[in-house]
């Protein structure tokens, strides 16, 4: 397999940490888009991008990020839970390959989402009800933008990974 795999999904679904393991096991690249945009902000967090320059910057700098791997080959990509937002940005993620949607239940989203403090769109007077609204209004998104959605609901990493390679077996696609 040489294709190309991107992982959409929501913030505390696993992407950065499964596609790691499922490059590993690939022999692909991992590649994360936050970690692209924030090296192409001189190193600003991303919390600090949105702060100082907005939500709307910062999806502008992740289409630049995005449209730059178009060509990639043998890459496994980990996207930022909003990059699907932009009907632009869900095409140009077909393009560079198969896009696999990890799913978890919303408890496990939640707990795994507040545990990281580095999660812009939370840091809110009331988490919760901002997740949710989030979650119910990106889900029908992530579906739509999906070729295989795995539900990655009491899976280890391992399990996980497992799950997409059957799911994904040999056509995976180059994005071409």
């Amino acid at each position: 397999m040489t294709g190309n795999i991107v992982l959409i999904g929501f913030m505390g679904c696993g992407k950065s940490s499964i596609g790691r393991r499922l490059a590993s096991r690939l022999g692909h690249a991992f590649l994360d888009s936050d970690e692209l945009i924030i090296e192409a902000a001189e190193g600003r967090s991303i919390t600090d991008i949105f702060a100082k320059e907005g939500e709307e910057r910062f999806r502008e700098r992740e289409t630049r990020a995005l449209q730059g791997l178009v060509d990639s080959t043998s890459i496994v990509l980990a996207t930022g839970g909003g990059a699907v937002l932009r009907p632009e940005n869900r095409e140009i993620l077909r393009r560079i390959g198969t896009t696999v949607w990890l799913h978890a239940d919303p408890e496990i989203l939640f707990e795994r989402s507040t545990r990281n403090r580095k999660r812009p769109l939370l840091e809110v007077e009331n988490p919760r009800t901002t997740f949710n609204t989030l979650l119910k209004s990106r889900l029908p998104i992530y579906e739509a933008a999906a070729d295989l959605k795995i539900d990655a609901s009491g899976l280890s990493h391992e399990q996980t990974v497992e799950s997409i390679l059957k799911a994904i077996g040999g056509g995976i696609s180059d994005g071409a």
